[in-house]
């Protein structure tokens, strides 16, 4: 039986509630009749908030994104410097896909539909922008190579959402060839998925954006002859 929420804002707990289902057994074949009675309400209640189940799964969208932004923001605020900026965001980029990693799924999945609600359009390019953002500025200070700025946050966009989505999936191990298995068996499995252990994920991410923020550094000059 589930215990009734105690609320005094039904569409932050709605909201909530859904973010736990997804994170759980996931919401295909849940209503929101069922969210209703779960949180305590009546699904009329839940039905002044949001029209139906898909302007729901929006609006988690939507918070997904400003949650992930702010992540983002508060990490870098406290680096110095491009090089430093932009590596922290990546590394808060990709701790919110390691703790969250249905979230991060269901956010691009909702952004990208032809249908997506111009709120959860515009806060998801938000995130996009703030990164290029950091990129314009390491460019103009000299940390990193001339070039389109737009291009070079794609390229930064594109490794660090696929390495979130690989250590929230625990599909990258914590070094090629070692099995951490109980029992100290030396042999790979080779037919098992790596499970990456958290306490190695942080440091693998980092070296991972290390070695991208080392890619956008500004080309040495040719020697003159």
């Amino acid at each position: 039986m589930t215990t009734p929420y105690h609320h005094g804002d039904l569409k932050s707990t709605l909201l909530a509630y859904a973010l736990e289902q997804l994170e759980g057994a996931g919401l295909d074949g849940l209503s929101m009749r069922e969210m209703a009675k779960a949180v305590g309400v009546s699904h009329t209640a839940a039905y002044r908030h949001f029209a139906d189940k898909q302007a729901l799964l929006d609006a988690m969208a939507e918070q997904g994104f400003e949650a992930l932004r702010q992540a983002i923001r508060d990490a870098v605020a406290t680096a110095q410097g491009s090089p430093d900026r932009l590596l922290a965001s990546g590394l808060a980029y990709v701790q919110f896909g390691r703790q969250h990693p249905r979230q991060l799924a269901h956010m691009f999945g909702a952004a990208t539909r032809a249908t997506a609600p111009p709120g959860l359009r515009s806060v998801a390019a938000d995130v996009f922008n703030d990164l290029q953002t950091l990129v314009a500025e390491g460019q103009q200070n000299g940390s990193f190579r001339a070039g389109d700025p737009r291009a070079l946050a794609h390229a930064c966009w594109a490794m660090v959402h696929g390495l979130a989505l690989l250590q929230g999936g625990h599909l990258l191990s914590q070094s090629a060839g070692v099995d951490n298995r109980a029992g100290g068996d030396t042999q790979a499995d080779t037919h098992a998925v790596p499970q990456l252990q958290d306490e190695h994920a942080s440091p693998q991410a980092r070296a991972a954006l290390e070695i991208l923020v080392r890619g956008l550094a500004p080309c040495p000059s040719p020697l003159a002859p």
